[in-house]
């Protein structure tokens, strides 16, 4: 009590108002003290009230819990509480994430996880997690959305004749980007495609409308977009996880692989890519999000939470206006900020990035937009120098 007492306001801080809120034993030292100076603090809030308390949390260190992870429903155990954002991922430190996280579980499967809120669709205790994904799928509009055979036709021709060598031998020079249908260097670092068929958009919207009326529950895609379908907690991870792995992984590679596998120019034009783990991508958030001016009419300037981002347009080109996407700079880059390209979605056609390049969606004016994003990311990358290089600069040099 002795030490505490002694601590003294800052010059800053002593011109505040403040609340002190002593405990009966702090009280006591202080009444007895006559060699306490002025000013003093022992628990200090600002803009609160000195009766009021923290929410309580539903568990406490060294409960067994599970966490919704991009995984599924992983178990393990709380090791910390409220744990600073900043401190958690760099991939968290912009201007908007200055809170604490409440809770910090060791997974039994091994990574570390944070729960963003004290939040039952987020973290519940172990045992009790739901099991949506194995349940909905019986009952889907579309069943060979949930079939991996079914992956294949999935692709316009062109997309598949150009994986077809890099699928052989796995070696990611066979990959020739220029080969891609449609290809194009949309800005700097930015780079679009033709990839799914017009009938496997038409299915993806009609079944996240089918899951939608079904009444099972669903969470908002992430913490941005509210309305949309995370499409690896309805049964579809598997399609995914094969969709990366055989087909994605070699753009992935080719784009934001290391300087061995890179491609450096598209059409003559310098790409401006980096290495971003491309060629070991094997975790993903799989998520379709939708856009209506009565509902998300517009998204603001953001980075993602991935190494490699994957958007594909759904909606029929005619179906909505406005809902550009607007590309800025890297999020470690003096011109971060700077507008530097805006993307009209196409239906089918992918827009592949990296997912520390500042974006964000303009105000939908009429109709309805929905994509379909994979957030994909490398735990292997996740290791290496050049990883933590990328997490010094992003907290600039600190």
């Amino acid at each position: 009590a002795q030490n505490i007492l002694s601590l003294s306001l800052s010059p800053v801080a002593a011109r505040q108002s403040f609340t002190i809120v002593l405990g009966d034993a702090a009280l006591q030292k202080l009444n007895e003290s006559q060699r306490v100076r002025q000013p003093f603090t022992v628990l200090v809030m600002l803009g609160a009230a000195a009766h009021q308390e923290p929410p309580r949390k539903r568990f406490k260190i060294g409960d067994r819990v599970a966490c919704k992870t991009e995984d599924g429903w992983l178990e393990g155990v709380v090791i910390h509480q409220d744990v600073r954002l900043q401190e958690v991922d760099w991939e968290f430190c912009d201007e908007e994430a200055t809170g604490t996280v409440p809770y910090e579980v060791k997974l039994d499967a091994g990574p570390k996880v944070y729960a963003p809120k004290d939040d039952s669709e987020l973290i519940v205790a172990a045992g009790k997690q739901p099991f949506e994904d194995r349940l909905y799928a019986p009952m889907a509009l579309h069943k060979d959305l949930f079939n991996v055979e079914s992956i294949g036709r999935w692709f316009v021709p062109g997309f598949r004749a150009a994986l077809a060598k890099w699928q052989k031998s796995r070696d990611p020079a066979d990959v020739d980007l220029e080969a891609l249908p449609g290809i194009k260097l949309e800005t700097h670092g930015v780079v679009s495609f033709e990839c799914f068929t017009q009938e496997y958009c038409d299915m993806l919207l009609a079944e996240s409308n089918h899951y939608r009326s079904s009444g099972f529950p669903q969470r908002p895609p992430n913490s941005m977009n509210k309305y949309g379908l995370v499409l690896n907690d309805v049964g579809m991870r598997d399609v995914f996880d094969e969709m990366l792995k055989n087909h994605l992984l070699a753009i992935g590679a080719r784009l934001f692989g290391g300087d061995t596998h890179r491609q450096q120019t598209l059409h003559g034009q310098l790409l401006g890519t980096d290495f971003w783990g491309g060629g070991t991508l094997s975790k993903h958030h799989t998520f379709i999000v939708r856009y209506r001016p009565d509902e998300d009419p517009f998204l603001d300037m953001h980075v993602d939470q991935c190494d490699v981002t994957f958007n594909f347009g759904l909606s029929d080109n005619g179906s909505f206006e406005g809902s550009d996407l607007t590309f800025c700079g890297m999020v470690s880059d003096a011109h971060q900020r700077k507008h530097a390209y805006s993307y009209r979605h196409r239906k089918g056609r992918c827009v592949v990035h990296a997912g520390k390049r500042r974006h964000g969606a303009q105000k939908i004016n009429s109709g309805e937009r929905s994509s379909l994003i994979m957030w994909t990311h490398s735990p292997q990358f996740r290791q290496t120098s050049a990883y933590k290089a990328k997490c010094y600069a992003q907290h600039g040099g600190r």
